[in-house]
């Protein structure tokens, strides 16, 4: 058998045909390089995977490499020292260091105390626009339609009260005893004490006529004005006409001496922007304007329709020191508190 325990050493000079390994010289060092047969060998080997336990079908040159790689694993080596065992393991901290910090965001808080980046800001503002844009119309909305429900549900339980109290007094509509109230202005009483004998009758609560105490009480709902006892009955009214709304701005205004509400304003509870009324058929809808719309029979023109205010009596005059007037005629609709 041919001895190849000389593979990969270090010979003199051999010729390119040879099979045994050959030295190059390369400037200061020295190179040794395979034979063709040899790298062949070792191809063969590495493709097997360098089995060292499976010799049988190896041929002499195989098992020459393999003997000589393994001459390599006892090659004497000098143990780590503890200095290089820490380098290399605060480098293997320092690159996943490193790495996570590639992977991740990490936000620069300095920079967002410093300064303010104008997309965010624009983003923001566009954001507030749009919530008092659309939150405060749907707000006030929500408010609006709230304090309209209270007033309705108010004006109903008085007015169901007043038709109880009309059918049991066939017909009549309540009135104080007192016979001057007429010779008082309106702005100076307070004309919904008329109304106390449905609280007296057990008909409605104090609640739905008054807030405050029962010293010094606050008129939720304003009542129709009487022209004479005698026809004030709800036989003499119509199903349209109004018998109470939401207290009288301009009576407010009179009594506060402050400036005069305009007689087309709308009630304070719903901020001018309209009223409720309480027609003589139960009805309660709420309307823009404080107005009614009468017929006008004139014996020269046919019936016509016509605007009649209900805060204020016929002649009224905006900014008129001596209050409102009472009404003289039964189709001058005033509501008074």
């Amino acid at each position: 058998m041919e001895d190849h325990s000389d593979i990969g050493s270090e010979t003199g000079n051999v010729g390119d045909s040879s099979s045994e390994p050959r030295l190059v010289e390369n400037g200061d060092r020295r190179i040794t390089s395979l034979s063709d047969a040899d790298r062949e060998a070792v191809d063969r080997l590495f493709q097997d995977g360098l089995d060292h336990e499976n010799t049988k079908n190896l041929d002499d040159r195989e098992t020459a490499v393999l003997q000589v790689l393994a001459n390599l694993e006892q090659y004497p080596a000098e143990s780590s020292t503890d200095g290089l065992v820490d380098a290399t393991l605060a480098g293997i901290d320092r690159y996943e260091a490193k790495r996570e910090a590639r992977y991740s965001v990490a936000a620069d808080d300095r920079a967002t105390a410093r300064s303010i980046r104008l997309p965010d800001f624009f983003a923001t503002a566009a954001a507030l626009f749009l919530a008092v844009g659309i939150g405060v119309p749907l707000f006030q909305s929500v408010a609006s339609n709230e304090r309209i429900a209270m007033s309705q549900h108010r004006l109903g339980t008085v007015g169901s009260a007043i038709a109880g109290f009309s059918l049991d007094q066939g017909g009549a509509l309540p009135l104080a005893e007192s016979d001057d109230q007429r010779a008082t202005p309106l702005h100076q009483q307070r004309y919904s004490q008329n109304l106390s004998e449905l609280i007296t009758g057990n008909r409605c609560g104090l609640s739905s006529l008054f807030a405050g105490t029962e010293e010094q009480p606050v008129p939720l709902v304003s009542y129709r004005v009487f022209v004479t006892r005698k026809t004030f009955r709800t036989a003499n009214f119509s199903p349209d006409d109004a018998l109470l709304s939401d207290p009288n701005p301009v009576l407010e205004c009179f009594r506060a001496n402050g400036p005069r509400s305009h007689p087309m304003s709308g009630a304070t509870a719903h901020e001018g922007e309209g009223l409720v009324v309480y027609r003589v058929d139960g009805s309660t809808p709420f309307i823009a304007e404080p107005v009614g719309m009468n017929p006008d029979q004139s014996p020269e023109s046919e019936s016509s329709m016509q605007m009649d205010l209900i805060w204020v009596s016929d002649g009224y005059r905006h900014g008129d020191q001596d209050g409102i007037g009472w009404p003289q005629t039964e189709s001058d609709a005033v509501l008074a508190h």
